[in-house]
């Protein structure tokens, strides 16, 4: 899948072939390349980059659903390469590029502009002054927050490339705004004649307001509401909303006085009156807007970032407006937008759940340098099934756990049949005419524990058919019904609609205190509804072979299919706006940047050995590690098997012995044998539950104090309990090195494999698997410590997050080899983005490790690569972030000495794309080369950014990193007019140095690896977040434990 990476959730573990840990789109690295010592063959790595869980990974593909946020949960797959296969049925049908020898020139006027903006603001002559007075030792300056550009990068061989930009004219007159809240007016009341509704012994009225909060619509209510009052009330004026939060309109809308409108909302059955507020906000500058662009500079000097940015989101609603407002198209978040009707775009997930996943598409205007854009793009979304909730029960099937099916069913919004009274005159028992659907949420299947109190509904079993659901009648009853006394739903339905139920299904229920029962055969689930949990391994596997497509076929959709789906030709309400779509994608200019030599040891001389990287990797034939981290006098290993299935540990301890052999030839310091204890290496684990088994084993071997553990995992890939309680053990109870490596791996005794794993030894060790042939520019007087760090938060796990922290990871250089990332972590608030105050003490104690490694100086360069964030959070970062980051250099500087500060921000989590439009500047997978770099056509002159592809996309849409500064201190005064060149050939040779890899990865090492560690963070508290996951609510006293690394390990690369 091109958006979100290729890996097959958790990815291999250690590396190696098998599975689909990371194989291409937004792949971040590759696995090792090594044929062994002597001569002989090239063997290529595997494809999970050495990695258990798969790089990004950390997660499943999760549906999209359960909020926004960055979350780890979605499917990220590896960062890994792999050796994959191309050409073939593949690439049937398909033309090499996108529109061969039709791609046009980019905008000479757009290249024209670009240029005059930074001449006008002189930016030349101010970056050569800037570095004079920079080496006369001058203080440094005054802070400036998201510095201008110095200069657009001009090294590296220029390219053409299509992008997935449309131009968007936009000749809109100012707007006005209005902020929607749609509330319940009054008591719900009971009108509709759904059966079996409690009439006594329930629990109090939903929805009775009783001195609680106002109940707000949401989801699809809030549609109907919000669509109900702009009827009412637009009178002919264009307007346009998101169905959520705020509408725009051309001209003022005819609100009353008190700015509420009453609707009738009646679909549920019920005669609901809702309140819409219509909160007026400030009217849109649109020809202000329109004025920015064309000089990428505020016209009252505003700083404020992202610019225009409430006009931009109302340009937004516009263009998304007709998909959204299409009962044919399904919406999930802001601007990603699904056909619900077009069976080449969806694809079955299949067993257990049958849930689907749909190509949809993406849209959202951009401001950029002389114009303003449509970005639009692929986009899948995993939905869940829709139909006949009969037809559903027949394909998921009756004969298993009726738990199961009950929990398949419930939360699903449906369609239901109510039908007509046999006392209405002229109708008949069954006939249509008369009906009426009403919309409800499933609750599940009918359960003995429904209800409660006196005369609670009697349910002989979970999934009781309408035969063997009985509830309390009271009141005025159908005719040939008891009044107070029980009736089977079977009953009810005959006598009061003349309808023979179908008997073999289960009765579905609509609420648990006062539940509401109904047929199967009557509900009808309504298509486009998100999938809110992760996806299986298996559902993944499909997504996967669904989602990753070739640039050209993603290229074709979005000017085709993407078109129809997102409404930019023939719209109607494009036009009351006056906004016009461009026809055709845009081209751009790109540069294709020279890849780094890299230096290993040569094994005969232990010299150093200079390889060539090749499209983004390279082998290690006939090299050793650059060199060997600390000696390992003392390891051991474990094999681990499922007491349920036993293994024989003469198989694996032939392979562990090659292997150890193997590392050794390969450089690593390390004994041959392991420490003898008085027991064997096999221990027997259950299943689901392994932790107290392997802490007694853990224990056993602090008799012989080992420096590393080595643990070979049974089961496969997916079989996470093992692999957590490992990593839980090692790294926080008793402090040590673990790697793990899978049992159907390692037996096989492949070298790419032992080669994969043994790289994240030697870097668990303190050693340097590869240097760079020349010194990364600015790195090389060792006097810059570069940071990464990031957060993960407990998102898209259903509504249960409530108590769940978010996780903090950082990573820092410790020299001039970048070579050595050691590890900081600690946990916050849930779903906060920004770093509380144990910023300040970890970041000091970053510098302080510095201080250790290089003869007690401290760094004068601090860049820092701050993973994640949204545009929307760069001024937080400056706000809240970097003050804690002064503080801390404030605390351990000495009084005289204040380091430079450069932050820039890593963001892989957009939709940008470019495609190549000459064959001889793709790669295989038909992607533009490793190394492309983009800072024109797309971007605002003014703000210093940059898209940077440094990998090679093996399958699927390669998918650039966007790089924004939002400080800089260092680049400009060190390089002067040179900054803009230096910060992108840093950058992207640093993608060269991810330790574990012999390929470039796709976003630079301090990102991944503090993406990493956040995800190392969050397998300790695995069950805690798992367990939200499967709970129906979470208590909000829910405490998770802070979780710190063992002190042995602290400062090293544990989490690799």
């Amino acid at each position: 899948m091109a958006d979100r990476g290729r890996g097959r959730g958790r990815g291999d573990r250690g590396g190696g072939r098998g599975g689909r840990g990371g194989r291409g789109g937004g792949d971040r690295g590759g696995s090792a390349t090594f044929s062994g010592l002597g001569p002989g063959g090239d063997f290529r790595g595997g494809r999970g980059g050495g990695d258990y869980r798969g790089g990004r990974g950390g997660g499943d593909y999760r549906g999209g659903g359960g909020g926004g946020g960055r979350g780890r949960g979605d499917f990220r797959g590896g960062r890994g390469g792999g050796r994959g296969g191309f050409g073939g049925p593949k690439f049937a049908g398909e033309d090499e590029v996108f529109r061969p020898n039709a791609a046009p020139q980019p905008d000479s006027r757009i290249t024209q502009l670009e240029d005059k903006i930074l001449s006008d603001l002189g930016m030349a002559s101010k970056m050569s002054a800037l570095k004079i007075s920079s080496g006369k030792g001058s203080k440094v300056p005054t802070e400036e927050r998201l510095p201008c550009r110095p200069a657009f990068g001009n090294r590296g061989k220029e390219v053409i490339l299509w992008t997935n930009y449309f131009a968007l004219a936009v000749k809109t007159p100012s707007l006005y705004r209005y902020s929607l809240k749609a509330t319940l007016k009054k008591k719900e009341k009971d009108t509709d004649q759904t059966p079996g509704k409690q009439k006594k012994g329930g629990k109090g009225a939903k929805g009775a307001k009783g001195g609680k909060d106002e109940k707000e619509a949401k989801g699809m209510k809030l549609q109907a509401v919000v669509k109900s009052a702009l009827d009412k009330i637009s009178n002919g004026i264009p307007c346009a909303t998101e169905f959520k939060a705020q509408v725009v309109s051309i001209a003022p809308l005819p609100l009353p006085d008190d700015k509420i409108v009453e609707v009738s909302y009646n679909d549920e059955g019920k005669d609901d009156i809702y309140e819409v507020k219509f909160d007026p906000a400030p009217d849109l500058d649109m020809d202000a807007l329109r004025g920015y662009v064309q000089s990428t500079q505020h016209p009252t000097g505003d700083t404020k970032f992202p610019r225009f940015a409430e006009e931009i989101d109302a340009l937004s609603i516009i263009t998304g407006y007709q998909a959204r407002a299409s009962d044919q198209v399904g919406s999930l978040g802001k601007s990603r937008y699904f056909p619900l009707n077009v069976p080449s775009e969806i694809n079955s997930l299949g067993f257990p759940d049958f849930n689907t996943v749909i190509r949809g598409y993406f849209q959202s205007a951009r401001p950029a340098t002389g114009r303003l854009l449509l970005n639009a793009n692929v986009s899948h979304g995993v939905f869940r099934p829709a139909g006949n909730v009969a037809d559903l029960m027949d394909k998921y099937g009756l004969n298993g756990p009726p738990n199961n099916l009950n929990k398949y069913l419930s939360g699903l919004r449906c369609q239901c049949r109510i039908l007509p009274e046999k006392t209405v005159p002229g109708s008949k028992g069954g006939n249509k005419s008369g009906e009426r659907l009403i919309k409800k949420l499933i609750a599940g299947i009918a359960m003995p524990s429904d209800g409660s109190g006196e005369n609670r509904p009697r349910v002989k079993r979970v999934g009781a058919t309408p035969s063997e659901v009985s509830f309390f009648l009271s009141g005025a009853v159908p005719p040939g019904l008891k009044a107070d006394a029980y009736c089977t739903v079977a009953d009810y339905y005959l006598k009061k609609y003349g309808y023979q139920v179908k008997p073999k299904y289960p009765v579905v229920k609509f609420g648990n205190a006062r539940p509401i029962y109904m047929p199967a055969e009557l509900l009808e689930v309504i298509p486009g509804q998100v999938l809110k949990r992760k996806t299986l391994p298996d559902e993944t596997a499909q997504m996967i072979l669904f989602a990753c497509r070739s640039p050209v076929a993603n290229a074709t959709s979005i000017m085709s299919m993407g078109r129809k789906v997102l409404g930019l030709d023939g719209n109607s309400k494009l036009t009351q706006f006056g906004i016009t779509v461009g026809k055709e994608l845009l081209t751009v200019r790109g540069r294709e940047l020279l890849a780094p030599d890299v230096v290993y040891l040569d094994p005969r001389t232990n010299k150093r050995s200079t390889v060539k990287a090749f499209e983004g990797g390279w082998n290690m034939r006939d090299v050793k590690v650059a060199k060997s981290g600390r000696h390992i006098s003392k390891w051991t290993w474990i094999n681990v098997e499922f007491s349920d299935r036993p293994s024989d540990p003469s198989i694996v301890l032939g392979a562990m012995k090659d292997w150890v052999t193997f590392m050794r030839r390969m450089g690593i310091a390390m004994e041959e044998r392991p420490i003898m204890y008085n027991f064997g290496p096999t221990v027997s684990v259950p299943r689901h539950s392994p932790l107290d088994a392997l802490r007694a084993r853990f224990k056993m071997l602090q008799q012989g104090s080992p420096q590393f553990v080595f643990v070979v995992l049974p089961g496969k890939k997916t079989d996470s309990n093992v692999y957590n309680a490992v990593k839980f053990l090692g790294d926080v109870e008793f402090g040590y090195p673990t790697v793990c490596v899978l049992q159907a791996n390692i037996i096989k005794k492949q070298p790419q494999y032992f080669a994969n794993v043994a790289l994240k030894v030697n870097l668990k060790a303190g050693g340097i698997n590869h240097k760079l042939s020349n010194d990364v520019n600015i790195i090389k007087d060792g006097k810059t410590m570069v940071v990464g760090y990031d957060v993960t938060h407990p998102t898209n796990l259903g509504r249960n997050t409530e108590g769940l922290p978010s996780l903090v990871g950082m990573v820092s250089s410790i020299d001039q080899d970048l070579a050595q990332w050691p590890a900081t972590a600690w946990s916050q608030a849930g779903k906060l983005e920004m770093l509380d105050v144990t910023l300040r003490q970890r970041f000091a104690g970053r510098l302080k490790l510095w201080s250790r490694h290089n003869k007690g100086q401290l760094p004068q360069n601090i860049i820092i690569f701050r993973d994640g964030v949204s545009e929307g959070q760069f001024e937080q970062v400056l706000d809240k972030e970097l003050p804690l980051i002064r503080e801390a250099c404030a605390t351990t500087y000495p009084a005289n000495q204040k380091p430079k500060i450069s932050i820039i921000v890593s963001v892989k989590r957009h939709q940008t794309r470019f495609y190549p439009t000459d064959p001889s500047h793709m790669t295989k997978s038909r992607n533009i080369k490793n190394g492309t770099v983009v800072d024109r056509g797309v971007t605002q002159a003014t703000i210093w950014d940059f898209f940077l592809t440094a990998h090679q996309a093996l399958q699927g849409t390669a998918r650039p990193a966007h790089y924004t500064v939002l400080l800089d201190e260092v680049f400009r005064q060190t390089l002067g007019s040179e900054a803009a060149n230096g910060l992108e050939a840093l950058t992207h040779e640093m993608c060269y140095l991810f330790g574990r890899a012999t390929k470039a990865v796709s976003i630079c090492p301090p990102a991944y690896y503090a993406d990493i560690v956040c995800t190392r963070q969050r397998v300790y508290v695995a069950d805690y977040f798992e367990r939200s996951e499967t709970q129906s609510t979470t208590s909000s006293s829910l405490v998770v434990p802070s979780v710190e690394v063992h002190k042995n390990l602290e400062d090293t690369m544990y989490y690799i």
